[in-house]
């Protein structure tokens, strides 16, 4: 019903945002993840997925498409409701999960509150077919892009001669280690990439 809702973020909860557009305030719940990447009095792009249930509507909203598709994935896996789906996302990325799925990897799975081995078992074995090599690069490409020193850090390592998928994956490391300018991004991935 709603693909995305652009507006000004005007509350943060727990586990939820308010934001307003049009004169409209939006409750939306968010992982986490998402909240952390909002900020009170910013604008910002919220992609949304409603959710119908017996007891009341809701909407549930996203910090990318990437976000998104995986979490709609989430919830074709029988078991896997939005609440679980939207728990999963705050403990792991996109990227992550892809990579875990594809890896057979149930252990990074089941460290997910409320996920169990069974549980996590279950979401490789359905959602293996799913998860394609380009699908974890897309979700790798909009991590590591999202901000426009990433995107330049990429560009100039295969500049240098390397992979798309090697220098997004070093991004990635080097964006979790802290660095965040383009300059920092490059010198940190090339010692990663050594």
């Amino acid at each position: 019903m709603y693909s995305y809702i652009k507006g000004k973020v005007t509350e943060k909860n727990i586990d939820g945002i308010v934001v307003e557009t049009g004169g409209i305030g939006y409750e939306i719940l968010v992982s986490p993840n998402t909240s952390s990447r909002l900020t009170v009095g910013a604008d910002a792009v919220v992609y949304t997925y409603y959710q119908v249930k017996q007891d009341g509507v809701a909407l549930l909203g996203f910090q990318n498409r990437d976000e998104k598709n995986m979490f709609l994935r989430l919830i074709t896996v029988s078991g896997i409701g939005p609440k679980n789906a939207l728990a999963i996302l705050g403990d792991i990325t996109p990227y992550d999960l892809a990579c875990a799925i594809a890896k057979n990897d149930a252990v990074l799975l089941s460290k997910v509150k409320g996920i169990g081995k069974k549980t996590a078992a279950r979401i490789i074995l359905e959602l293996k077919e799913k998860i394609t090599l380009e699908d974890q690069e897309a979700v790798l490409d909009a991590a590591v892009t999202e901000s426009g020193a990433g995107s330049d850090a990429s560009v100039a390592l295969q500049a240098l001669g390397f992979s798309k998928n090697d220098a997004l994956k070093a991004l990635k490391k080097a964006a979790e280690n802290g660095a965040s300018t383009t300059e920092d991004l490059i010198r940190v991935a090339l010692k990663l990439m050594r």
